[in-house]
């Protein structure tokens, strides 16, 4: 999670710097980061998180599908959700409230909309790990036999014999 964090961060800090700096609209810096977040994210999980496990032939696929569907959900059917209880109704006080706290002279709508954003975001992280966990990286039957042999045998049947140990002088 530590590191779907930190690429989260790191490609939000790109796409503001290409929206904000480079004078991109929001539309292009927002395809650049979620291309981004996408790419470093497969190759994080693919190198660092689940290392060791074998992935399928059809990978390419089921990645894509993972993603596709992490999208939907968390940018599509929840971004409405979210507008519908943060920026009309039931959580404007909240809102309210965390912009006296984090941004006082911030346009509120403006602000909602990014909390908006925020929280899609922060839910397609985790619903693009869940899906790669246990779809794209899940272990596949011959991981689950690498993983029945213990590493280091310590049992009786494979352990030294004493007696042709050499002594320390």
């Amino acid at each position: 999670m530590l590191l779907g964090l930190l690429n989260y961060g790191a490609c939000n800090a790109i796409m503001l710097v290409v929206r904000f700096t480079l004078h991109v609209p929001q539309t292009y810096s927002l395809i650049l980061e979620f291309a981004l977040q996408t790419m470093i994210s497969f190759l994080l999980n693919r190198y660092v998180t689940f290392k060791g496990i074998q992935i399928s032939k059809w990978w390419p696929l089921m990645f894509f599908v993972s993603v596709g569907a992490s999208y939907l959900i968390a940018k599509v059917f929840l971004l409405k959700l979210f507008e519908i209880l943060i920026v009309r109704n039931p959580l404007v006080q909240i809102a309210n409230w965390l912009q006296s706290i984090f941004a006082k002279n911030a346009d509120p709508d403006k602000f909602r909309e990014s909390l908006v954003m925020l929280a899609t975001t922060m839910i397609y992280c985790i619903v693009n790990y869940i899906g790669q966990r246990y779809y794209v990286f899940r272990p596949r039957k011959q991981d689950k036999e690498c993983l029945k042999q213990p590493a280091d045998r310590t049992d009786a049947e494979f352990a030294p014999d004493p007696s042709s140990a050499q002594e320390s002088t």
